[in-house]
């Protein structure tokens, strides 16, 4: 660079040091007044590599929230049992339970055995349940609850009562504030409109009766009769002719129809027993 040219150039950077005041240049202005004059736009771009990052990003996040969100969804399994037929259902830890007819039986696969066995049911069922230590099996009826390491027991529901009957083993049997511990041979009814347990210790061999269709009464008192009969039969019964509860019944039945049944009955007590 020549004396003459290193002389204007400080003369000029003299003029700019002289004239500069510090934030009074707005640099973003005076592109856009540049780029407006001339018709010229900025486009900023993202480099290829940044586009496929954010999508997997994305992707990644999506995922995330949707695994997150199955996790805490259950995976309900749902059996029932047809009019007239009965259903024999496996549990995923080897527990049997049988399926009355109009029954019906549901527990989440995905949590269930983890430290608690819980399943729901609706109508009436027998449990034949596998003993695993530290992971109880629960029963859910209504507001009742039924539990259990590992025994054999009836539950039945209906709109006014939730019974248990305890075959083999024991079962805490609780309905609200109420609890009972039951033992084999026994057996117990909350009713919903009293919000009462009622325990009966008395065995009733007619359990199993809607299973095997065989009815065994014993000198029996006519309330047991009927109570098994709707057990055995899965219906509502009436005495339309009035008697006295103290009546007993001696009698055997083998694959009889209830018709048949009630039709000696009603002849054997001189009574009225009617299906509603």
């Amino acid at each position: 660079m020549s004396e003459e040219q290193k002389h204007t150039l400080e003369e000029r950077i003299a003029f700019v040091a002289k004239h500069y005041r510090e934030n009074s240049l707005d640099v973003e202005k005076a592109w856009h007044k540049f780029a407006s004059e001339r018709h010229i736009r900025r486009v900023f771009r993202f480099p290829a590599w940044a586009k496929g990052m954010a999508a997997a990003m994305l992707l990644l996040i999506a995922l995330g929230c949707y695994l997150i969100y199955r996790n805490n969804q259950p995976d309900w399994v749902l059996i029932t049992s047809a009019s007239g037929k009965v259903t024999e259902v496996y549990l995923p830890d080897s527990s049997h339970i049988t399926l009355a007819s109009g029954s019906e039986l549901r527990y989440d696969a995905k949590s269930f055995g983890d430290a608690e066995r819980w399943v729901e049911m609706k109508g009436k069922a027998f449990y034949r349940v596998k003993r695993l230590e530290g992971c109880p099996f629960t029963v859910s009826a209504q507001s009742t609850r039924v539990t259990v390491l590992g025994t054999s027991f009836l539950v039945r529901e209906d709109v006014r009562n939730v019974e248990v009957q305890v075959k083999s083993g024991r079962v805490r049997f609780e309905a609200g504030n109420h609890q009972e511990l039951l033992t084999a041979g026994m057996s117990a009814r909350y009713s919903a409109e009293e919000q009462q347990i009622q325990v009966e210790k008395e065995e009733n061999e007619n359990l199993l009766s809607w299973q095997n269709r065989e009815l065994v009464f014993r000198d029996t008192p006519l309330p047991r009769v009927i109570h098994d009969l709707e057990l055995c039969y899965d219906v509502r019964i009436t005495n339309r002719k009035s008697a006295s509860d103290s009546l007993r019944l001696t009698a055997t039945f083998r694959d009889m129809s209830l018709d048949e049944v009630l039709t000696v009955i009603n002849q054997t007590l001189d009574i009225v027993l009617k299906e509603e």
